[in-house]
């Protein structure tokens, strides 16, 4: 999506101009990727699953020893940038290291269907930042670049199921639905979550091989809620399973 140049931003409290804003050469987040992001669904002016951002930004700030901004900082700014860019719905980015940015954008257009591959490009599950979620985005986008589809599911060093580059990932074999497990290297997802709330998800460990003998495969992520793959890797999947009717209509 193309972002409007005229947008407004809160950065440190402050509400500015996008494309004036002003960012020192020096800051560790712009040099070095240090500091963690948020991205958040605003429906009727309200931020849709709060409790689970906020806590996930906790742990993550504190776990790269930045200052901790209060919730009620942060739901102030959110407020008044959409405000400021008379926005009700919107995809707000929330982002902590040195400085704290806060973004609005209007939502775009997702495909109700996905099309994805299974990438060879492996998650590090033994990283000290498994699960937080890093501005160092880098490599996720890259790998997505490389696949050429809307999402590349990505495997753990051990070959085993992980999550997409920007999503967290389902299936359903039988009359049960999956998901991997947190100590696969999978990003705590804040819709993942929310998913597993509503119906019984069995998380656990499986390799990548074990996708070619499933009947549907979901992905999710808190802006897109949830998505149905219908090809993967050229194979067409089970487009008509009611476990996702029956989930998507509770989010």
């Amino acid at each position: 999506m193309v972002k409007d140049v005229s947008m407004i931003v809160s950065w440190n409290g402050s509400l500015e101009d996008a494309e004036g804003l002003k960012v020192s050469a020096f800051d560790s987040m712009l040099l070095r990727g240090e500091g963690v992001f948020e991205t958040v669904l605003v429906e009727d002016g309200e931020p849709c699953l709060w409790e689970g951002h906020w806590g996930r930004l906790q742990a993550g700030v504190r776990m790269l020893g930045f200052a901790l901004p209060t919730e009620e900082f942060l739901r102030r700014q959110i407020s008044e940038v959409l405000t400021a860019n008379s926005l009700s719905e919107a995809r707000v980015r929330l982002t902590v290291g040195a400085n704290v940015l806060v973004t609005a954008e209007p939502l775009g257009q997702w495909p109700e269907l996905v099309k994805a591959v299974t990438s060879r490009f492996a998650v590090n599950e033994l990283s000290p930042l498994m699960g937080v979620k890093c501005t160092s985005y880098a490599e996720n986008m890259w790998v997505l670049r490389h696949a050429e589809m809307e999402e590349a599911i990505r495997p753990n060093s051990q070959g085993e199921l992980c999550e997409g580059c920007l999503s967290n990932v389902f299936f359903v074999k039988g009359e049960r639905i999956y998901t991997p497990s947190l100590d696969s290297g999978c990003l705590p997802g804040v819709m993942r979550a929310e998913v597993m709330r509503l119906t019984t998800v069995q998380e656990g460990r499986w390799t990548m091989e074990f996708l070619g003998e499933v009947d549907e495969v979901w992905v999710s992520n808190s802006i897109r809620k949830l998505r149905r793959v219908c090809e993967l890797d050229g194979r067409a999947l089970n487009a008509d399973g009611g476990f996702f009717t029956d989930v998507l209509a509770q989010l």
